[in-house]
């Protein structure tokens, strides 16, 4: 044979030798038409391979504790709640004692309106600023109402005047006026406005005050909001109190100018000490024309406060529910700010103590909420 039949002999069998003994494994990797299905695994293989996370290790080998402060931290609280829980439910939910004479402290004329609105300028280290107010939140048709206004900061050689506008949703009412200075330092200013004389029309739920202060070369403008309504009812009297079993009845007489379902809560003092005693609440349906509500002051709560009377029933607050198709409650104005109320000596009272099993259920959980939290996890010594 010559070089090149030998040649061609050699590699035809180094092709042969490479197709036969190529492994047939690799066929089954890089098929594309076949699926590879994975064995059943078992029970037992499902739980060895499952990883369990390695606990942390200090440096001294230990395993350090779980925080015992968070814990201890969510059940001081929950043991709060379930103490002031406990106290509560002690007393009706309508009749508690107030504990905290301050909570009930009346707020006094402009105290709850003002607003504080600060304004930085340029050319002043100090910001001026326009604390404004009208003499109450809530009022009612044909009231007057009282706006005040007191400038501070401003440069004493500037000259200052302020208008005030009553506005609503319908926009600005013709009820304006420029605010009149109360002395000569031009820093505080009082107008009033008389509600009568207004079209009823512009008159809304949610009425403002609107200022414009000029002082100087600088104009700036502030609001205040506040309330007016059509009252639904006016409490007129409370024509008698009397003992029943174990609560002191305080009837309540309202003149009702639309019937529905009314709420009500006010606070009884000592008439002799002035001391605010209980916060009371009620609620009924009253009809038309001249209707009656009670409010009751239990006995237990009047016995932990320590007064026996004479009263004075003061903040009363009332206002009708709003019903299907209403958008607003609609408040209740007072004939009055304060109203007698008789006391009688505790010996005449039914001596029941108050119980309530919802209540008792309810503090039974806080409580043993709480010890339960506290036995989870134990602070480790």
């Amino acid at each position: 044979m010559n070089k090149k039949t030998l040649l061609l002999v050699a590699l035809i069998l180094v092709v042969t030798l490479v197709y036969y003994l190529w492994p047939k494994s690799n066929e089954a990797d890089v098929s594309s038409d076949k699926t590879l299905v994975a064995p059943p695994v078992s029970l037992q293989t499902q739980e060895a391979s499952t990883v369990v996370p390695k606990k942390k290790i200090k440096e001294d080998g230990s395993e350090p504790s779980e925080d015992p402060y968070a814990n201890e931290a969510i059940r001081a609280q929950l043991l709060q709640v379930a103490d002031l829980y406990a106290e509560a439910s002690k007393y009706p939910h309508t009749s508690q004692p107030i504990r905290n004479p301050d909570l009930a402290r009346d707020p006094k004329p402009f105290e709850e309106t003002e607003v504080d609105t600060p304004f930085p300028l340029e050319d002043q280290d100090q910001p001026i600023r326009l604390l404004a107010a009208v003499d109450r939140y809530q009022y009612f048709l044909g009231d007057s109402i009282t706006a005040r206004l007191h400038v501070v900061g401003a440069p004493a050689d500037t000259f200052v005047q302020a208008k005030a506008t009553i506005s609503g949703s319908q926009g600005d009412t013709p009820l304006t006026a420029t605010l009149n200075p109360d002395d000569e330092t031009l820093t505080s200013f009082t107008s009033s406005f008389d509600t009568r004389v207004a079209p009823r029309g512009m008159l809304s739920n949610e009425m403002m005050l609107k200022l414009q202060v000029e002082i100087g070369d600088e104009t700036l403008f502030t609001t205040v909001p506040f309330r007016y309504a059509e009252a639904a009812a006016q409490l007129i009297a409370v024509p008698y109190a009397r003992q029943e079993a174990d609560n002191l009845a305080i009837t309540l007489q309202y003149s009702v100018f639309q019937a529905g379902y009314y709420f009500v809560r006010a606070i009884l003092e000592d008439a002799r000490t002035g001391q605010p005693l209980l916060q009371l609440q009620g609620e009924s349906r009253l009809n038309q024309g001249n209707s009656t509500l009670q409010l009751n002051a239990h006995i237990s709560a009047l016995r932990a406060m320590g007064s026996e009377g004479p009263y004075v029933l003061r903040s009363v607050q009332t206002h009708r529910g709003a019903e299907v198709g209403e958008t607003y409650d609609v408040p209740a104005s007072t004939s009055q700010a304060r109203f007698s109320v008789p006391g009688f000596p505790f010996e005449q009272y039914d001596d029941i103590p108050y119980q309530d099993d919802q209540a008792a259920e309810r503090l039974e959980f806080l409580e043993s909420f709480g010890a339960q939290d506290r036995e989870t996890v134990e602070p480790t010594q």
